[in-house]
Parts: C-alpha cells; structure tokens; sequence
C-alpha cells in the first residue's frame, strides 16, 4: 500500500446530527451515578477505530490511550519510556533492541510481549497512518517474551519518533482482512478502553482500565460528543453541557476571551497550509509562473484575514521547533517583483484584457478549494485573486465538496490547477518531508513532484543519525522546495482549545496543546475539582 500520512482538517467528514448526551454520561463536569466524566466536544465525527484504515488524527490521538507504544514523548518530544523501559541502538545504527516491561496486560488479561510489537509492526507497513516510520525495519527478532530486535535496512533514527500502538497479535492475526474490519471493541494495553455499549454516533466513549501498569486516570470515563458546528460547542462549554473543546475556530476567540472560568489558549501544531501546484498543468509548469503567484501571496494579511492573526508565516513545510526554513531571499509579498519575473520570462498581455498569454493564451488558473472550508478561506481567495490580476494573472475560484477536492487534485492528474489545503506533520522533523519524494515511487505531495536531487537528500536524512547533520540536511532539502516552489507556503496553523477550569484540575497543556498533541497526560492527570 502507498505510504501516505495524515492530513491537517480533512481527515474527518464532517457530521450533522442530533446529539444524544444520554450514553455519554450527560451534562459534563464531574460525578454522574459516582463517576467522574470528563465530556469533551469536537466539531466533526470519525472514520473507523480500524488501526490499519483510520486517515483521522482524532482517532490517532485516541488509539494512543488505548494502547501502548514502545515509547512516549516528554513535554518537549523527546523520546522517554512507555512499554518499552529502555532501548539501544548500535554503533552503526543499524540495530535497535527494545526491552519491554513486564508487567503489562491488554483489556483481556492476556500479557503484551515481544510477538506483539514484532506482529505490530510487520503490518503497521500497510496502514494508512503509521506506514512511513515503520517503512525500513530488514527483521524483527523476539530472543526472549520481553526483548524485541529491530535490523533495519539502513541507519533508522526515526525508531525514537515512534507512536506506533502495539496491537494483540492473538486478536488482529485472527481476523481474515484487517483492511475491511470494523472493530467494535478495542482490545488494548493503555489507561482507558473503548466503550461500544456507551457510544454511539453521537459520541465515543472510553471508561478507565483499571489493570493498567502506569498511573491511573483520575476520571472514570472520557467522552468525546461530536457537535455540528463550533458556535453550538462554545454554546455547551460555556452552560457546562460539556467541559472541554477538542479544537474551536480562530473566530470562536470572541464568545469566549471573558468568560470566568474557561481556560483557553491557542497552541502551535505540526501544521502547515499551502497552495498546491499541479506540475502536470501547462501553466504551473512553469516556475516563473509559480514563483510570480508566490510573491502575489500576502501572507501577513492572508494570517491576519482567515486565521485571526493565529499563524506563523511559512516558507518551508517543517514547523518543529529549530528546524523551520528562513530563506535568504524571500518571496515575500511583493507585485513589483512578481511583474519583473513574468516580464523577464516574455509573458505579455497582448491583447489589453489586463492578462498576460503564454503561447497565446491567457494565463488563467483555476483555484479549487474544500466548500466546508470556503466561510474563513474566501478572504484568502479574494485577496489572491486580487493581487495576481495586477501581475496579469487571472484566478477562478471553484470551491467544490472535500471528498471531491481529493478526487480531483492528486498526482498524476493533470486535470487540475491550484488548491488550497493543508498537511499535518509529527514530532520527527524529518517526516513531513516525504511527501515530497518522487510522486511515481513514494511521494503524494499531490502536485506531482520529482526532483532527483530532492530525493538524495531526503534519502540521507532518514539514516542520519547525528542529529546536526540531519538538522542540516532538513534544511537543504527545504531550500530546494522553497526553489522549485511546488507549494506556495501559507502558514503554520495554530489550534484553539479551552477547558472549564472552575470545575477541572490536574491538566497541563505543552506547547501543542491539551489535546491532539501526541501525549495523553492530560486525559490521565485531569480530575474534578
């Protein structure tokens, strides 16, 4: 299967429906029949539970509390233990060797050993999520229950990038096609459980695992309802219908900024927006046109306009912390600069329409964006159809439904010009940048990339094992993005987030956030006041 990852804001489809709070445990905050509920909402329902097809990095962030991984990430991301009490790798980086702890059982009794993880990830290559970072491992050797060996292809420093959830390998060797299951209950090793009998397509429903090896979560159950839109969420948290918001709208700041009693903030993400090329097309083929459109984007407004000032300026697709890209000669807004590229390139506007030709025709590009998407992107549309007339180029904006964005604009389709989207990166830095690879072998930017001396480089930073040659190799693999100009780079995303603090205690938000951060101690350590 294609190795592909996950996307920022289409990952999920998006619900409407009528709620049903009975199975959840009710109104939020607190002790309901003696047990603590914490009930958070979100604003668009899931795709499957299935570890293998899920594309929905809320079910990411779920299986990540439902089952273990061989390692976890401190508030900082750095590598710390989990099921895995210690690991080494050796001179050459070529092998890894995890010792598990010994104390740990799934839901149904049964231990989690070595043959698990091996079981894990032997398949993980074929999931639609944890394919890349579990991509070249040669074997996997098991000497003892407790001892696991990776023998990888080439040098792997990612190993320590890995929140991979160990699945049952005496529950999932057992089913015929794990691609086309639907579990109905998951049978893992981590602090919370999946409730079938509580949940329902309205919300979903873990309750406490009471046999798990670490620290016991201090609520009884978590639920997550899914509402149909942001405003009625905001409506909720603030009538303490529930008592956390998985992730608000930049335009929800407003309703609650001076609410007494909600704790919310905005917090980075491994996010970026973009504007996609599609390289195929006889127009974005050309780069002078794609960096003429780069240096007609105003990012600073397009940050200010669509995304309420919660953003950072992007010139690379990298947003970890010491690895994003500053160019030295920046595509910064500029009209002028982008007239002078088309003029030096012949493109003219010869018949007195305001646009340029080339070979004879108009430059006319075709913008598709997702229609869910179009209240808060039309800013950004409109300013750019604005600001490319004045370089000569004209912009036709087509939004169309998510699912047929997808079927529209991916590799190997010329059928297409422009779109705006979005990716979600990971704690590795270096992840994100397979995209980017050949699109005939192993990249799916969707723009249909090749760049020999992109993937040479790209090559090297996923054996790199010192971690300021990898560092520099990031950065070089960057600059050649930034040249060939692919993507037009928007911005980094930020996320919005907010929890009743007058009835909850315990949590502790990083830089990325409480929820969806890639750690799961706020739903362990959150406890009623």
């Amino acid at each position: 299967m294609k190795k592909i990852m996950k996307k920022v804001l289409v990952l999920a489809l998006t619900l409407t429906m009528v709620l049903s709070f009975a199975s959840c445990g009710g109104n939020g905050g607190g002790d309901e029949g003696g047990e603590a509920t914490f009930n958070i909402a979100m604003s668009s329902g899931v795709d499957s539970l299935n570890f293998f097809t899920t594309e929905s990095s809320t079910v990411y962030n779920w299986l990540n509390f439902c089952y273990d991984s061989l390692i976890a990430y401190d508030e900082d991301y750095n590598a710390i233990p989990r099921a895995a009490k210690e690991w080494k790798a050796s001179d050459d980086g070529l092998t890894w060797t995890f010792n598990l702890r010994d104390d740990i059982v799934f839901s149904d009794g049964e231990p989690l050993t070595s043959a698990d993880v091996k079981w894990t990830y032997e398949h993980a290559i074929d999931s639609y999520m944890y394919s890349t970072h579990a991509s070249g491992i040669k074997s996997i050797d098991c000497p003892d229950d407790y001892t696991v060996v990776f023998n990888c292809e080439n040098p792997k420093p990612d190993m320590l990038y890995q929140i991979i959830p160990i699945l049952p390998e005496h529950v999932w060797s057992e089913i015929e096609n794990p691609l086309e299951y639907e579990p109905t209950e998951l049978v893992g090793s981590g602090p919370f459980i999946y409730s079938s009998e509580r949940s329902n397509d309205g919300c979903k429903t873990f309750i406490r695992n009471d046999n798990y090896w670490g620290d016991k979560a201090k609520v009884n159950v978590l639920c997550f309802t899914v509402y149909d839109n942001m405003d009625a969420m905001v409506q909720a948290l603030k009538l303490g219908e529930v008592d956390a918001c998985y992730s608000l709208a930049d335009s929800q700041i407003e309703a609650l900024k001076d609410v007494d009693g909600i704790d919310m903030n905005s917090y980075d993400t491994f996010d970026f927006e973009y504007i996609g090329y599609n390289l195929l097309d006889e127009f974005c083929a050309k780069k002078e046109i794609r960096q003429a459109i780069d240096y007609c984007t105003d990012k600073e407004s397009i940050i200010e306009m669509s995304y309420s000032g919660l953003g950072e300026v992007a010139y690379g697709p990298v947003s970890n912390v010491g690895f994003t890209y500053e160019p030295k000669d920046k595509r910064d807004f500029n009209i002028d600069q982008a007239n002078a590229i088309l003029d030096a390139a012949g493109y003219k506007d010869t018949d007195g329409d305001g646009y340029r030709e080339m070979d004879g025709k108009k430059i006319s590009l075709e913008l598709s964006t997702a229609s869910e998407r179009s209240s808060w992107q039309s800013a950004t549309v409109n300013l750019m159809i604005e600001n490319c007339q004045k370089a000569g180029i004209e912009i036709v904006w087509n939004p169309i439904e998510k699912t047929a964005l997808w079927d529209k604009c991916y590799d190997g389709n010329p059928d297409w010009q422009l779109q705006i989207e979005g990716w979600g990166g990971d704690a590795d830095p270096g992840f994100v940048l397979c995209l980017f690879q050949d699109y005939e072998t192993s990249g799916y930017s969707g723009s249909s990339y090749q760049n020999p001396e992109f993937d040479k480089i790209y090559n090297q930073i996923v054996i790199a094992t010192d971690e300021k040659e990898r560092a520099k190799l990031i950065d070089e693999a960057q600059a050649i993005l930034y040249e060939d100009c692919p993507y037009t780079y928007l911005c980094f995303g930020k996320t919005v987030q907010a929890i009743n603090s007058d009835k909850w205690t315990g949590y502790e938000a990083n830089s990325h956030g409480l929820f969806d951060n890639e750690r799961i101690d706020v739903y362990v350590n959150v406890q009623p006041k």
